[in-house]
């Protein structure tokens, strides 16, 4: 028994050296670089002067309507999961402090700009975003498609339920907001805190 004690003590050390050797600052990690996390795998979009814009890199939630009423992310219970639930999670992980506050552009797809703006910490990708960051957001694995926070056009228009979605081959289409896809929050971390960077083969 003391044997088989000693040994397992020799994994969990040898497992966490292993660990160590992998910490870097996510500052040091350049766009595409990935990190693990107790929370799940994430890639870098962004470094920025003080921060870094991450997203998940698989769907953090399977199954999530957008809302069962409106396409305005302000108003909606996805908002309500990533300001809630998703955010608290992130929070434990990351610590308070290291999660940036953060300004979209609820612009929607043809231009116009209804919706406004919202701060936030944790939220999914605007459909600029999902362009400018497209090459990085491709994930051919995703089991699915997920939602960006960006209305398709407005009722007006005759676009009362159309919210834009990514496939994971990163293509844009509309779905409407009452139907049930994958949730990948984005998010922006201060750069100097230290992560377990993933060594790509």
């Amino acid at each position: 028994m003391d044997k088989v004690l000693k040994l397992a003590k020799g994994l969990v050390a040898a497992i966490e050296e292993e660990r160590q050797k992998n910490k870097v600052m996510l500052k040091d990690i350049p766009a595409g670089g990935k990190f693990e996390t107790g929370i799940g795998r994430f890639i870098v979009l962004e470094q920025k002067a003080d921060c870094t814009v991450i997203i998940t890199e698989g769907l953090y939630r399977k199954n999530e309507e957008f809302d069962d009423d409106c396409t305005d992310y302000k108003k909606s219970s996805l908002r309500e999961l990533c300001d809630g639930e998703i955010l608290n999670e992130f929070v434990a992980e990351f610590g308070e402090d290291n999660i940036c506050e953060n300004e979209a552009g609820l612009v929607t797809v043809d231009g116009q700009e209804v919706f406004g703006k919202l701060l936030t910490k944790v939220r999914p990708v605007t459909f600029d975003e999902g362009r400018k960051y497209n090459e990085l957001l491709v994930n051919k694995e995703l089991p699915d498609w997920y939602w960006t926070c960006t209305s398709w056009s407005t009722e007006e228009r005759g676009w009362a339920y159309s919210v834009a979605v990514v496939s994971p081959s990163g293509d844009f289409n509309y779905n409407n907001y009452n139907l049930s896809i994958g949730v990948r929050p984005l998010c922006i971390l201060k750069s100097n805190i230290f992560v377990s960077r993933v060594e790509e083969d």
